[in-house]
């Protein structure tokens, strides 16, 4: 089984390592990586992994229209690695597959799920700071344990979903969160399945645009994605300095306290972690491998120290630490949440149909 992971990368050095091992060790045979604007030894990283086979690197410059991340997953969906692969996952370096099933690999996932599937659709886990505030060498995975509970629906950023899929079903390219999807006069429905294997209706099937299961049961009994996406307060700013690839959206104290949730101890991923840590040993014993890695550490590490003597960021940085972790409503005003949030989008639209 050929199984392909497609991502966009900018300045990710001091996490690659274990995100490729991660997902190597899940049974992913090729990675394919697009990679622009980096100055922290992100490329000089890629560059000997691709000299050992581990990955295929393509050096995008970004072009006049759609964001660098779009640009790339359209050369993603021509490059020959897509038309050898059987499932495909686009996933960013901050998102980890966390298998609930069989021996905790992709093939076990697939084999759990009806055959008839064209993709399974997983919901997000957000994962918070953990009280850590600098940069240091460690494992994702072992350094971020604190959660949003399972069963929240709100924030909205709680419900997204990634989706592994077939890309020879009815699709014509691939999306950040969901393939785009064929007309039905090229093609039958695509058939989703969620995270515990439960067939999707055709209402979320149907509309590509539909990034979310906002308002719906969490499914997560055999998958779900850790997404680590503000980690310490350290690697958060320099996240922001570095910019989202795929859109503008500010990475300010609102994008902090809407992910940042340290709720409840989740450790499941750990499952995973003996096979991810034999294949990491053997990326560090590869040729060069290990100082570009640590090079890029000690990188992020003196932009931090530099970042942090601007007054502006050193008054972000203060209101991080003393915003501390965000609480998940209680359930009764979640749901209420999302009710006025429908609401709401019922009559901005009413508004725009008005005028």
């Amino acid at each position: 089984m050929r199984i392909l992971c497609v991502t966009t990368v900018r300045d990710e050095g001091p996490y690659l390592l274990e995100w490729i091992a991660h997902h190597r060790a899940a049974g992913v045979t090729d990675f394919l990586i697009y990679a622009n604007d980096c100055s922290d030894g992100t490329i000089e990283l890629l560059k000997a992994l691709q000299q050992a086979g581990i990955v295929r690197l393509v050096e995008h410059k970004l072009e006049k229209g759609n964001s660098i991340q779009w640009q790339a997953l359209k050369a993603a969906w021509a490059h020959p690695l897509t038309s050898k692969a059987d499932w495909v996952l686009v996933s960013d370096v901050d998102e980890f597959l966390n298998i609930k099933t069989g021996n905790r690999t992709i093939p076990a996932l697939i084999n759990a799920i009806s055959p008839e599937a064209d993709g399974i659709v997983m919901q997000w886990r957000l994962f918070g700071h953990n009280g850590h505030v600098g940069i240091r060498d460690r494992l994702v995975t072992e350094a971020y344990t604190r959660a949003i509970p399972e069963t929240a629906t709100y924030p909205i950023s709680a419900s997204l979903c990634k989706t592994l899929f077939k890309p020879n079903g009815p699709f014509r390219t691939y999306g950040v969160h969901r393939p785009q999807q064929k007309p039905l006069a090229k093609a039958r429905r695509p058939i989703f399945v969620d995270g515990s294997g439960t067939f999707i209706d055709q209402d979320f099937a149907m509309d590509e645009k539909r990034i979310s299961f906002f308002g719906h049961e969490p499914a997560r009994n055999l998958v779900e994605v850790n997404h680590y996406a503000v980690k310490s307060v350290a690697a958060f700013l320099l996240k922001r300095e570095r910019g989202l690839p795929n859109r503008k959206k500010p990475i300010d104290l609102a994008y902090w306290v809407d992910r940042n949730f340290n709720t409840v101890e989740e450790t499941s991923i750990s499952a995973m972690s003996g096979a991810t840590k034999k294949v990491l040993e053997e990326l560090l014993f590869m040729p060069g491998v290990k100082k570009l890695h640590d090079d890029c550490v000690k990188c992020h590490q003196e932009r931090f120290s530099q970042l942090v003597l601007q007054p502006e960021t050193h008054s972000l940085m203060t209101k991080l630490i003393t915003a501390g972790s965000s609480e998940v409503p209680p359930p009764r005003l979640q749901r209420r949440l999302v009710d006025w949030y429908h609401l709401a989008q019922r009559t901005q639209k009413v508004s725009v149909e008005s005028t």
